[in-house]
């Protein structure tokens, strides 16, 4: 019975997370590496300090997800119909659940790590984007990602144990790159973007000047503004 439960959690758990691994969990880790090698740490301390950071990054990555997608069950049911939610694996009213309990693990965890100030940044636009509606507007939207950035980014940073000062070099910079391109990822959502009654950025612009724009930006960003 116990190893049921745990399965179809992991399971649950997979479906929430498995399409944001890449951007939600690895780049703290990997920061958080920068950071401990920036400052010569020993390997005995990476070895230590890495694990804290990949459950960090988890619980960062999970309590967003679990909010957007109870916020977004009808465009899931359009674009991603595979999701928890959307697809009856679990209800609404326990996701709801789930998000409290995750986020009060998130928030009691960085106390710990001594990182609540960026964890509060990130519940705060975790709300704001999934429960204020500020994903439902494209500038807002894309605007909460670049929050996200410098919470994720600074929050792995101190995890390392580096001076601050560093990590707000690198992670302004980062957050400025990523911030063009963001929009790029709700080109292929229009569709149930426009069932939910969003505006999301490449809405507002519209499909003809709205792939030609971000192509140049890739470009752009490939060729360190040289074309």
């Amino acid at each position: 019975m116990l190893a049921e439960t745990l399965l179809h959690e992991a399971k649950l758990c997979y479906g929430f997370v498995r399409r944001d691994l890449g951007t939600g969990l690895l780049p703290v880790p990997g920061f958080t590496l920068a950071s401990l090698l920036y400052r010569q740490a020993s390997v005995e301390e990476i070895a230590r300090v890495i694990p804290y950071a990949f459950l960090y990054g988890f619980l960062y990555l999970y309590t967003f997800v679990v909010a957007n997608q109870i916020d977004g069950v009808t465009e899931d049911k359009v674009n991603k119909p595979d999701r928890p939610i959307a697809s009856g694996a679990t209800s609404l009213q326990a996701a709801k659940i789930r998000w409290v309990v995750l986020t009060g693990l998130y928030l009691g965890y960085s106390y710990m790590l001594g990182v609540e100030k960026w964890t509060l940044l990130w519940i705060v636009t975790t709300i704001a984007h999934n429960f204020f509606g500020f994903s439902n507007f494209g500038p807002t939207k894309d605007g909460c990602m670049g929050a996200g950035c410098i919470a994720q980014l600074m929050a792995a940073w101190a995890i390392g144990g580096s001076t601050p000062e560093m990590g707000w070099a690198w992670t302004k910079n980062i957050a400025l790159y990523m911030l063009w391109p963001i929009p790029l990822q709700d080109l292929r959502d229009v569709p149930g973007d426009k069932a939910a009654g969003r505006k999301t950025t490449p809405i507002l612009m519209g499909d003809i000047p709205c792939t030609p724009f971000f192509t140049r930006i890739q470009i752009l960003m490939l060729t360190n503004g040289e074309l």
